[in-house]
């Protein structure tokens, strides 16, 4: 049951991504890697959920992390720029959700309500921040490794 519950929701993570991609005016073929970016990234936040003993931020950090991993090899090989694969993939981690709930508890004046959810609505994109700042820096490093093996190799 787990397991369907992850590939459902991973379906359907990589389907918001596919939908943003086509408006964002990504190429088709960008656009199912997009999608599959962002239907692994949303796989691995499921997986992890709370129920699983992880907590909230962790899990975003976790599927962040797989989002740009998988962005930065893609940009790689395909020689294409890392956003193109990033943006919509990271499309089905925002916690929009969570703003949603925090500025209707502020509007509706529950202060109590509203502070700890805009706290973990916060803790959550500087967990997504942080994921892909990580990702990015080992990339440049490993693609300057790479280039400076290139140049030796000659």
């Amino acid at each position: 049951m787990f397991l369907v519950e992850v590939l459902k929701a991973a379906f359907l993570g990589a389907g918001a991504s596919a939908a943003l991609s086509f408006c964002l005016n990504i190429s088709r073929y960008d656009i199912a890697w997009g999608a599959f970016v962002g239907g692994i990234g949303w796989g691995v936040y499921t997986m992890l959920i709370p129920d699983s003993g992880v907590a909230g931020t962790e899990s975003f950090f976790w599927g962040a992390m797989a989002v740009s991993v998988l962005s930065e090899i893609l940009a790689y090989f395909i020689k294409n720029p890392t956003t193109v694969y990033l943006v919509p993939g990271l499309l089905p981690l925002v916690p929009g959700g969570g703003m949603f709930q925090t500025m209707r508890a502020a509007v509706t004046g529950d202060l109590a309500k509203a502070l700890p959810l805009g706290l973990s609505a916060l803790l959550s994109a500087g967990a997504i921040a942080l994921a892909i700042a990580l990702t990015s820096s080992l990339g440049r490093i490993i693609r300057s490794i790479i280039k400076q093996y290139k140049k030796r190799d000659r």
